[in-house]
């Protein structure tokens, strides 16, 4: 299958540093701020034109599935805010994480990989899953063994090699095994500090910012709330938002957490700690580490992090579900931050807000 790249595409630039390097995997991030113990997310670099869709990609996907173009809900609440859904859940293996899948993949496919791997606790996982499918390309899923019984036999029905560990570090260091590998590319975070999934498959959330721009044909949202776990989507959906509005201020982006990461560093931690937290209905919210590319992405937006507990999570999840929306609860995590930051103020009354429900919930039943 033949995958073109972007002629725009020029370079890799590193988010802390400022460092430009060739057009190349990097899945340790920045090589210079590796070397100085910092390490740092990379993003593509274009010549300034726009794209058909309104922004840059860095190739073209002719093996797409159909994603994007998800609907953009309106959503009934009491809280003196205009309230829009951008229901994921309707991407073809029912989460967000198809616009990475779509990039990710193309990206191995022009490379001359012959298999992707990746560690999921299970979206991210049935994504690739199905898009190394339809490219011919193997795939490998590293998951923790409590992941549930749904979700790994879905990977596996998907064609993914799956394999399990105990601890979310084992599975890192098999994915590590990998780098520099001339037929395998892993495409998610593998190391500590983190530095984010591949740049080329956070490129595809880029798209996900203009949609919700074109759906509100000329109205501008105050705040784009995201789920948030090492910073992925936030930091793509920055992207898309900055190229497609070149002088105008971005929407703020508020990022949940189930407990504080972000809004600790943003406190004044240290981005390199660890940030100790457990959350039993969020795992795709896990991990207790902070990528820079999510810290960025709150700081370039002016926007701020929202923390959520898993009671009134379940308590939403399970409110949407009977409304019609069947989100998974880390997807219902948007709609509480919401809530929490209208109460605290942080959201004022009358506020466009688009929440981001990343992903169905029927695959984890």
């Amino acid at each position: 299958m033949t995958v073109a790249q972007n002629p725009a595409l020029r370079s890799l630039v590193c988010l802390r540093c400022g460092a430009r390097h060739p057009v190349a995997d990097l899945p340790r991030g920045c090589p210079t701020c590796l070397a100085n113990g910092t390490p740092a997310n990379v993003a593509c670099v274009y010549e300034p034109a726009k794209g058909a869709s309104g922004v840059q990609l860095p190739y073209t996907v002719p093996f797409t599935l159909g994603e994007g173009r998800t609907p953009l809900l309106r959503a009934d609440n009491d809280l003196d805010v205009d309230l829009r859904l951008k229901w994921e859940g309707a991407n073809p293996t029912g989460s967000h994480k198809d616009r990475f899948s779509a990039l990710a993949v193309a990206r191995a496919l022009h490379a001359g990989y012959r298999a992707v791997a990746a560690a999921s606790s299970g979206n991210a996982g049935v994504s690739l899953a199905a898009y190394c499918g339809r490219a011919g390309l193997g795939c490998e899923i590293a998951v923790t063994d409590d992941i549930p019984v749904r979700v790994s036999t879905l990977m596996r029905d998907l064609g993914a090699h799956v394999v399990s560990f105990p601890r979310a570090a084992a599975r890192w260091r098999h994915l590590a095994a990998h780098v520099g590998s001339p037929t395998v590319l892993p495409v998610t975070n593998f190391q500590l500090p983190p530095v984010g999934s591949s740049a080329f498959g956070i490129e595809g959330y880029k798209t996900l910012a203009v949609e919700i721009l074109t759906d509100l044909a000329g109205a501008w949202p105050d705040w784009v709330v995201v789920p948030t776990s090492r910073g992925d989507l936030a930091w793509g959906m920055y992207l898309g938002f900055r190229e497609v509005c070149g002088e105008r201020p971005v929407p703020r982006l508020c990022l949940v957490e189930p407990y504080p990461r972000v809004s600790a560093v943003l406190d004044g931690a240290d981005p390199h700690g660890d940030f100790p937290g457990a959350t039993a209905v969020m795992p795709s919210l896990g991990g207790n580490s902070v990528a820079l590319q999510a810290v960025e992405a709150v700081r370039r937006s002016g926007g701020r992090a929202q923390v959520v507990d898993d009671d009134t999570v379940t308590a939403e999840t399970h409110r949407l579900w009977r409304t019609g929306l069947p989100l998974e609860p880390s997807s219902a995590a948007a709609l509480v931050a919401v809530a929490d930051a209208r109460v605290s103020g942080a959201i004022e009354p009358g506020s466009l807000v688009v929440a981001v429900a990343t992903a169905h919930g029927l695959k984890g039943m």
